[in-house]
Parts: C-alpha cells; structure tokens; sequence
C-alpha cells in the first residue's frame, strides 16, 4: 500500500468532515437566533446524531484503511479492527452548551432555568 491509499483514506475523511459541516451549516440556517434557548436546545438534541452518523463514517474508513495496511504489511488476515467508540453524548452536550452561550445577550433571564456565562456571549464587551 502507497500514497495512493492514504490520499484515498484522508480525502475520505476529509468528505466525512465536510458532510457534518455541511448538515450543521443547514441546521443553522433553520434556526431562529432571535430565540437563543431554542437554537440551543435544538442544537443539543440534533449535534449529537450529526457527530455520531459522520464519526462512524470516518471511523470505519480509518478502520478499513488500517487493515488494508496491516495486510500488505504481513499482518494477520483474520484481524478485524474495532470501531472508536466515539465522542461521549456527554461531552458533546458540554461543548454545545458551551459554544451555544455566545448566542446570549449578557441580560438574558430566561425561562429555562440555565444561564449562559455573560461573558461568552457575543454581545458583550
């Protein structure tokens, strides 16, 4: 195996990224960013399934990659490599409600109960 296969794995992951930038951006673009708890909610419910459908797709092509290369090297043929288990649902809710406080003006009260950090928001200072 040669530059050839790793130029076809890295543009295959490349796809995979630019599929997920792409749905988000469409995402995006659906939302009402005058509603800030909304978007941010909408983002924590549909972000998750966005990472999970492109990581595995990146995963399984790293994974296919990587066993084409184990045998051209020699490897074992009976070696199946296993699938990351990917991102924690947990941890992708945290950076999304992290990143969602910038949609917040600094004097927000909202109903919801959760408070964005005043100085994440774009509007502040």
């Amino acid at each position: 195996m040669g530059a050839k296969e790793f130029t076809r794995y890295a543009e295959s992951q490349r796809k995979a990224s630019l599929l997920a930038q792409k749905e988000l951006a469409e995402l995006w673009d659906k939302l009402d960013k005058s509603k800030p708890a909304e978007c941010r909610n909408a983002l924590i419910a549909l972000v998750p399934a966005i990472i999970y459908k492109h990581g595995q797709m990146a995963a399984l092509a790293a994974a296919q990659y990587y066993e084409a290369e184990r045998i051209a090297a020699g490897g074992p043929e009976d070696f199946q490599a296993t699938l990351a288990e990917g991102v924690p649902l947990e941890q992708i809710v945290a950076s999304v409600r992290y990143a969602a406080g910038h949609l917040f003006p600094p004097d927000y009260e909202g109903e919801d109960g959760i408070q964005p950090e005043p100085s994440r928001s774009l509007f502040s200072g």
